[in-house]
């Protein structure tokens, strides 16, 4: 024991002492051999006193060990081996209290601290958390110098994360930061990173683990710190948060994982100029990732094949076959009419049609095309609604401007550069309903309409206005648009089907009315928001079960020859809303119809006169444009545009608001009502 201490305390004298002390010379004047003989004894007693002082060092420190006294080192190797076989025979507890008893037996000895620590590995391996701790904590407080006392903090750490104390396992590894060795430090800032992330402070974990890389040890190690770095950028750190790490000075990898999540996020929402930047100084870089560098360079080609725009291109997406290609047809006919291509004189603008055949996922790759080969400043379409939705998410994305054509509701609430120009229930029903209560005074409304979307729509948005300027609804019936009899619904809405109802009116009616009481009318319009078909066959009946001298109020579904032929007396005197009308005496529309006639040897159909509106809505908002956005703002700037669909206003949610032709049937010729 005592010469331990003293090889601590004089290191020179036993571990570094060559020169005799005898060559020392003597200082002061001649002595006598006596005095001299004197000196050299007493320097030889000192020296051979700390001989033995060191010899008795460099010997084996002896202990008693089951009854025996032994050397040191010979007790502990026998108490780990027998920890290691009771290990093998899976008798956890006996090989830990083995492993802590080295301690007992030598309480000096370097393996005392490696003893505890094995010990606590054993207890934390089979989740025995109380047992692990007090071996870790003992040999924190007793071996505190030990290179050992850094391992078994680490694992009281790694403990504390097992056991969701994620706020002590910060505490401990912050602790930990200054006093390990660059050998285990990259680890203790891994964990400290870790215990960060699961506590959802995940900047913090960004920039915990980021100082692990350059430290941690093995390839494994620093593969498991990338994935976290990669899981914290793409998952949970926010812009702010990106940003701010950027101001810290982080290895290559790091920072260009950082530029690269807020470049995608930039590109995201269409921040395509401040992408780039970020993405150049990532490329710039050289990191030494293949995947980060593939992303970098993927995305910087991507975003220059966005952002180049030619303001003279028209990208145009239509069912052009398929079921719905008739319709498309129309649409097409009228786009071309409006850029000219029929026309001796050259037009400035270059159309690029897509035929989507009605289906999504191909309408979204042909957008996709028209933005990156064809470099289009706007887009006209699609026409469904099945296929407008994920066009318009996609072309939000890019910021570029695309006016829809499909009567879907909500469709513009994708993005700012989502327009529409259609034929809204919304603008119907407000046209209608005005001029119904307004010019006519009607206060009382009835509806008979299709159990259909359009039907649906259209019912709502009637009831809507109504409500909103006083008036009353005094029946709602619907129907499935296969019917052909609306006996039921007519009788419900006259009063003669529910008769029970009515029993105190009827007991006061002549005898021959009391089988078949008269209906009671308290409507003075009623409205079928159907098609041209199913108005024909429903007039005549309103008729036969005595509901007449009603106002019959309709939607643009009753446009068409078919409804005079088909409708005949029954429908006369009905009035109702159409986003065209071949026989306007508007002068636009009057140009429009002859020069369609002549282009195309037909009648032009709703489908084409949009068509050729929003061609003429996209070309007068390319005018002095220099970008896709300059497009979008001009579209919004559009107010009272007269167009041959009626008069346009884009609203703040980019809806066009129309003012529409209001039709009405006299006698065999359906007329235009100025309002």
């Amino acid at each position: 024991m005592k010469g331990e201490y003293l090889i601590r305390k004089f290191p020179v004298i036993a571990c570094k002492e060559t020169v005799s002390p005898f060559a020392q010379p003597l200082s002061g004047y001649p002595a006598k051999a006596g005095q001299v003989r004197k000196r050299l004894r007493k320097r030889l007693i000192v020296c051979a006193f700390l001989s033995l002082l060191f010899i008795a060092g460099c010997l084996p420190r002896m202990v008693v060990y089951e009854g025996k006294r032994m050397p040191s080192d010979k007790a502990v190797d026998s108490i780990k081996q027998k920890a290691e076989k009771q290990l093998s025979l899976n008798d956890y507890k006996g090989a830990m209290e083995l492993y802590a008893s080295i301690a007992a037996v030598d309480r000096k000895s370097t393996a005392a601290a490696y003893g505890l620590l094995k010990a606590g590995d054993i207890a934390l391996g089979v989740k025995a958390y109380p047992e692990a701790a007090y071996y870790y904590n003992k040999l924190v407080h007793e071996y505190p110098e030990s290179s050992y006392a850094v391992d078994a903090m680490i694992c009281l750490g790694t403990m504390d994360l097992k056991q969701s104390r994620y706020s002590d396992a910060i505490d401990r590894f912050k602790a930990l930061v200054p006093v390990t060795g660059s050998n285990k430090k990259g680890r203790v800032y891994f964990l400290l990173g870790e215990a960060y992330y699961r506590a959802g402070m995940y900047k913090d974990a960004f920039d915990a683990v980021s100082r692990s890389t350059d430290l941690l040890l093995t390839a494994p190690e620093q593969e498991l710190a990338q994935l976290l770095l990669g899981k914290l950028a793409d998952t949970f750190l926010t812009d702010r948060d990106i940003v701010e790490l950027l101001h810290n000075q982080y290895p290559v990898y790091e920072t260009a994982l950082l530029r690269l999540k807020l470049a995608q996020d930039m590109f995201a929402s269409n921040d395509y100029k401040e992408a780039l930047v970020l993405i150049e100084a990532v490329i710039a870089s050289g990191i030494p990732s293949p995947d980060i560098m593939n992303k970098a360079v993927s995305m910087k080609n991507e975003i220059l094949a966005i952002t180049r725009v030619d303001t003279t291109h028209i990208g145009c997406i239509l069912p052009l076959s398929g079921d719905f290609g008739a319709y498309g047809k129309q649409v097409l006919n009228g786009i071309e009419l409006a850029l000219g291509v029929f026309s001796d004189t050259s037009s400035p603008y270059r159309l690029f049609i897509m035929d989507s055949k009605g289906v999504p996922e191909l309408a979204v790759k042909q957008a996709e095309e028209l933005v990156r080969d064809n470099h289009v400043a706007a887009i006209i379409g699609p026409l469904l609604g099945s296929t407008a939705q994920e066009v318009a998410y996609k072309m939000q994305s890019y910021g570029v401007p695309m006016v829809v054509l499909s009567q879907k509701s909500n469709i513009t609430d994708v993005g700012d550069y989502i327009f529409q120009n259609s034929l809204t229930p919304e603008d119907q029903a407000r046209d209608i309903v005005n001029y119904a209560m307004g010019t006519l005074a009607i206060k009382n409304f009835a509806v008979l309409y299709p159990e259909s979307p359009y039907g649906e729509d259209m019912m709502q948005a009637f009831v809507k206005h109504v409500l909103e300027h006083g008036g009353i609804i005094n029946g709602l019936e619907g129907y499935f648009p296969t019917e052909t009899d609306f006996q039921v619904q007519i009788k419900k809405l006259a009063g003669t089907y529910y008769l029970d109802l009515r029993k105190q009116d009827i007991k006061q009616l002549p005898p021959d009315q009391k089988n078949n009481p008269p209906p009671v009318i308290d409507f003075s319009a009623v409205f079928i928001p159907d098609y041209y078909e199913k108005v024909a066959m429903i007039a005549p009946q309103l008729l036969y079960y005595d509901i007449n001298n009603v106002q019959l109020l309709g939607g643009n579904g009753w446009s068409g020859e078919g409804l005079i032929q088909m409708g005949g007396r029954y429908v006369d005197g009905a009035i109702y809303t159409d986003g065209f009308f071949t026989q306007s005496t508007n002068k636009r529309t009057v140009l429009f119809v002859n020069t369609y006639r002549a282009a195309f040897s037909q009648e032009p159909t709703i489908l084409s006169a949009l068509g050729y509106d929003t061609a003429n809505l996209i070309i007068a908002a390319m005018n002095n444009a220099a970008s896709r956005q300059d497009i979008k703002n001009n579209l919004l700037k559009i107010k009272d545009y007269n167009g041959v669909t009626g008069i346009t206003t884009y609203n703040g949610s980019r809806v066009p608001v129309k003012k529409l032709y209001l039709l009405k049937v006299n006698g065999r010729k359906i007329v235009e009502i100025s309002y």
